[in-house]
């Protein structure tokens, strides 16, 4: 109790020193206060690390026989896992991985890389090149961005906006994820003609054996019928729909004999509009 008799006095005694100290306490205050870094989302990385592989045209069986059990398999080796999981859906497979606590994303995500391109020539040739992608709390977008063009169609400009934009987008340091919403890749749409098609003893198979082994340079779309809808996806130097149409069936019959060929795009997933305007972002 003298003691802090003895304080108090002191403050009594000398009021330019307690005015002092009070002014020290305000100022650090305010310098700590404005030094504590306050987030709605803190900065928490979570340890995990996801595997996407598109297979166009590939039913969810065939995607989880030959991309995701293969990927499973070979990430499965990788240090520091704590839990894999997986979907496979329609053209897409989907590994997500996730780390203990004290593993080092970097290195890990590393490992996950060499891991996939180990099997690389065991996967389908048709697949696309697998997407490695850290996870982490604050992976919500940061920025959005949207892409409009009064003179271009949507399949062209979503054909921009992926060879042009969004890897120049992703190449940025500090972004781990570039998403598209509203696009939609240029398609060949072949509309068979049933009737013609059996007047000269040609069935689906056939089509479809001639476009599987033909090449294109754009992706193969729905092989439409009354009856039957096929995906057929392949790559080389047809680029026109005449030059679809030149391909051959048989000796005496080539495909626009017995089909309607167009370019268009594909069936939107999903749909983007700014300020009335259908665009990218």
């Amino acid at each position: 109790m003298d003691g802090l008799t003895a304080l108090t006095s002191l403050f009594i005694r000398r009021p330019v020193f307690t005015i002092v100290i009070n002014l020290l306490l305000i100022v650090a205050g305010l310098a700590a206060f404005n030094a504590v870094e306050i987030r709605e989302l803190p900065n928490v990385d979570r340890p995990v690390i996801t595997v996407t592989t598109r297979f166009e045209g590939a039913s969810p069986e065939v995607v989880d026989r030959q991309l995701t059990d293969e990927i499973e398999s070979a990430v499965a080796r990788v240090p520091g896992i704590a839990s894999i999981s997986s979907s496979s859906r329609f053209g897409q497979s989907r590994v997500t991985i996730e780390f203990t606590d004290t593993t080092d994303l970097n290195v890990a995500a590393s490992d996950v890389r060499d891991a996939v391109a180990g099997i690389a020539n065991s996967l389908p040739e048709d697949a696309d090149e697998a997407r490695i992608v850290k996870a982490d709390a604050d992976a919500d977008a940061i920025m959005r961005l949207a892409i409009l063009s009064s003179t271009m169609k949507i399949e062209d400009l979503t054909t921009l906006v992926n060879d042009r934009i969004a890897d120049r987008v992703a190449a940025v340091e500090g972004v781990a994820n570039v998403e598209l919403s509203g696009d939609r890749e240029k398609l060949v749409y072949i509309d068979i003609r049933p009737d013609e098609l059996a007047t000269r003893g040609l069935t689906l198979a056939d089509v479809s054996t001639a476009l599987t082994n033909a090449s294109f340079d754009q992706p193969a779309g729905s092989l439409e019928s009354p009856t039957q809808n096929l995906v057929v996806r392949a790559s080389a130097s047809l680029v026109t729909p005449a030059d679809f149409g030149a391909v051959l069936l048989n000796d005496n019959t080539r495909l626009r004999d017995v089909a309607n060929i167009r370019f268009g795009p594909d069936e939107a997933a999903s749909l983007l509009r700014v300020n009335g305007e259908t665009g990218i972002g």
